[in-house]
């Protein structure tokens, strides 16, 4: 079944006319187009609305839609619309502004699509797949070239700039993301934004970075302890390592549910008492979007299938003191999981 017969059968099913999407992602999975437009399907047939600016790069990237230029594309869109007798719109109303939402209610009836697309796209077609592969691997090329850099005296943002410059070096169209370095008391922010603190000899280390290649993302993250280490560093380290381990191991396709694998790395650091610590969840899908479905949290009931693609990465983090995080981009197989571009180095410098 193809990607537009796929959406048409969501669609019809609540009964609405047409799928319209104000998501940039689902413009690239549904006509191949990487820009800024409204993507509109009827039957199976595609529709972008795009603006002059958008316009000319839109038709050089050779879309799999008819592209329709407008002044205005929000006014365009009804316009078309009522001109085709469209009465009901399905419509995520995750991702539509309110003014949207607002704007096409006075003239249609709203059906609420909400993650229609991101559960079609939850599951990934063959090429996805390589997509994240080559991003994943040239992830982890990239990083190969900076892991000698990490040393005591260099800075966040030095790594940061010189992983990021590699990434693209290596074939990247971009950062996944920004790339997160954290040094000591830094690593206790899960979303740290790099500064000029330099690494210091006994700190925690974590890097969080992925690549981008034909707009899908791979995603990882290191830990290391630098220099001197305690015992009771070692060993918090190593908690996190078993749960991350027995997580990923944990995982059977076709029987394991997202929740469950969440439960697995709780339970882990539950037997040191380091669960209070772990402040968010266990994962997230990963393709267009960094972050997408499945949700690998405690409320997720979703049954785990081949061809999801997404993180395992518990994390524990002391308020005022340090952090751990060790994440692994996984594609779920017939029998088992395939670890994606996370190479072996040393967790400990």
């Amino acid at each position: 079944m193809t990607r537009l017969e796929k959406i048409f059968n969501r669609v019809n099913e609540i009964g609405a006319d047409c799928f319209v999407s104000f998501d940039k992602s689902d413009l690239l999975y549904f006509t191949q187009v990487d820009g800024d437009g409204i993507l509109l399907i009827i039957e199976q047939k595609p529709f972008i609305f795009a603006n002059k600016l958008s316009y000319d790069s839109i038709i050089n990237q050779k879309p799999h839609a008819e592209v329709i230029q407008a002044v205005n594309v929000l006014k365009s869109l009804q316009e078309y619309l009522i001109e085709n007798k469209i009465h009901s719109i399905a419509l995520d109303l995750k991702s539509t502004s309110a003014f949207n939402f607002e704007t096409l209610r006075k003239n249609f009836e709203i059906k609420d699509a909400t993650d229609f697309s991101k559960q079609i796209r939850m599951i990934k077609e063959q090429s996805e797949i390589n997509s994240i592969k080559r991003a994943a691997l040239i992830a982890r090329n990239a990083f190969t070239k900076v892991y000698p850099l990490i040393k005591i005296g260099i800075s966040e943002k030095e790594l940061q700039s010189e992983l990021d410059y590699q990434m693209v070096k290596h074939g990247a169209q971009k950062s996944a993301f920004e790339t997160i370095v954290a040094s000591g008391v830094n690593t206790s922010f899960p979303h740290h934004k790099p500064t000029d603190k330099k690494i210091e000899d006994g700190d925690f280390l974590m890097i969080d970075f992925g690549a981008c290649v034909d707009g899908y993302k791979s995603d990882c993250t290191y830990t290391f302890l630098i220099g001197k280490r305690t015992d009771k560093e070692r060993d918090f380290y190593n908690a996190l390592f078993y749960a991350q381990t027995f997580a990923r191991e944990f995982i059977a396709p076709n029987r394991t549910k997202a929740k469950d694998i969440d439960k697995r790395a709780r339970d882990e650091l539950a037997k040191y008492g380091l669960d209070k610590y772990f402040i968010h969840s266990t994962g997230h899908g990963v393709g267009l979007d960094i972050h997408e479905l499945p949700n690998i949290d405690s409320s997720n009931d979703t049954l785990i299938l081949p061809n999801m693609v997404f993180t395992i990465e518990p994390g524990i983090y002391i308020p005022g003191k340090y952090g751990v995080r060790i994440e692994q981009t996984i594609l779920v197989k017939e029998n088992d999981v395939e670890i994606l571009g996370y190479a072996p180095f040393m967790e400990i410098i």
